[in-house]
């Protein structure tokens, strides 16, 4: 019992050792502001990052987002995506559509040997009210090949209802590179503003 206690102690100083390594690698990483068109909506991003967007997708689907890459990556990239859903978007009927469809797989399950989702929390993100989602998938990289190659993924998303449509802020990452990255998407998502 006594080694139980011991290993649960240090794995607990470990753990918080890694968290706030990461944490001062995010404060001393140089951010840029950035204004999607519009006014939709701004943040800070981390300069070193890759910046992506279609603007003709955007337009086509009434989802105006960015997708923002790590420098380096596991297996799978480790990424961020900044969107605005517009009240008449393509893809979602509101935040409580987004929430529902995104809180559990297609089957309706939370919880399988592939995946685990965890339930909705509501929270304040930036002084507006919120939703946390968290989960983890195990996806495979090729899907388009027999390769049986896969990675588990975590991912956390937080959700922001608006007067005319919604904001979504998701963070994935291989499940290795979540922790060492998770201080950059919570400052990109402290510094969000969008319309109300």
């Amino acid at each position: 019992m006594k080694n139980l206690i011991l290993a649960v102690s240090l794995l607990s100083v470990m753990c918080a050792a890694a968290c706030a390594g990461a944490q001062a690698k995010a404060r001393a990483m140089p951010f840029k502001s950035y204004s999607m068109d519009n006014k939709y909506f701004t943040c800070s991003i981390p300069a070193a990052w890759t910046l992506e967007r279609d603007k003709d997708k955007d337009a086509e689907y009434k989802i105006y987002e960015i997708q923002l890459l790590a420098p380096k990556a596991d297996k799978a990239p480790t990424s961020v995506f900044v969107s605005y859903y517009a009240k008449d978007n393509e893809d979602f009927f509101g935040y409580e559509d987004f929430v529902k469809r995104n809180s559990k797989n297609v089957a309706g399950e939370t919880k399988n040997a592939r995946e685990l989702y965890e339930p909705p929390k509501n929270v304040t993100l930036a002084g507006r009210k919120a939703v946390e989602l968290n989960r983890e998938r195990m996806v495979y990289l090729h899907p388009e090949t027999k390769s049986d190659e896969s990675v588990q993924l975590k991912e956390k998303l937080y959700v922001l209802p608006a007067r005319e449509g919604f904001y979504v802020l998701h963070f994935s990452a291989a499940k290795t590179a979540f922790l060492e990255n998770a201080a950059v998407f919570e400052k990109i998502a402290k510094s969000f503003q969008g319309k109300p």
